[in-house]
């Protein structure tokens, strides 16, 4: 111990006296007389009162106490299996561009095919959003990938590849939609 701790102690003025004889004794008295008078709750084996003990016997507690343990567990057990999936912005700020920028792309570019939303486009349009759902799909496998590879660069061009395939899926099929407007436009001008 060092010095200026033990000199401390020796400061310290702590009630060392030893209690009068009998203090127990009486303490315990005094302890029985309550508990007689109901000032104090007897105690029981293991510390439990009489209700403690009632209370273990009873089924509902049990139930109660195997619910509470099967939630716990199930909640648990999702943050156990939920594992911290990385995606292209977390390899490093330029990808962080790249997938803000293709992000952004591919939100625009879907609004636009919203925007063609017709009974002549519709089929078309679900057939895109369902390529669209698959890629998104893809995706999210890369990005399971990529957390199990440590950044590999080819799971990167993979992620990359991902989004620029589903930029020009829609690029493709707003080239359609022009398609079918300009034919659309054309018969109904040689019609007249």
């Amino acid at each position: 111990m060092p010095k200026s701790m033990e000199d401390w102690f020796k400061e310290q003025d702590f009630n060392t006296t030893e209690l009068p004889s009998g203090h127990r004794d009486r303490f315990l008295e005094r302890l029985q007389k309550a508990q007689e008078d109901k000032k104090v709750v007897p105690l029981y084996r293991d510390g439990f009162t009489e209700d403690h003990v009632h209370a273990r016997k009873t089924p509902w507690l049990k139930w109660s106490l195997v619910a509470g343990l099967a939630i716990l567990l199930g909640v648990a057990g999702f943050n156990w299996n939920e594992t911290t999936t990385h995606d292209l912005a977390s390899v490093s700020p330029e990808m962080a561009n790249a997938q803000d920028f293709f992000s952004n792309t591919i939100t625009e570019e879907l609004k636009k095919l919203e925007e063609e939303n017709s009974p002549e486009t519709e089929r078309l349009i679900a057939d895109t959003k369902q390529q669209l759902k698959e890629l998104e799909n893809d995706y999210q496998k890369l990005k399971i990938d990529l957390n199990n590879s440590g950044n590999s660069r080819k799971v990167i061009a993979a992620m990359i590849q991902n989004f620029q395939n589903r930029i020009e899926l829609l690029e493709a099929a707003l080239d359609h939609i022009e398609s079918l407007k300009q034919l659309k436009l054309h018969n109904d001008a040689t019609i007249l």
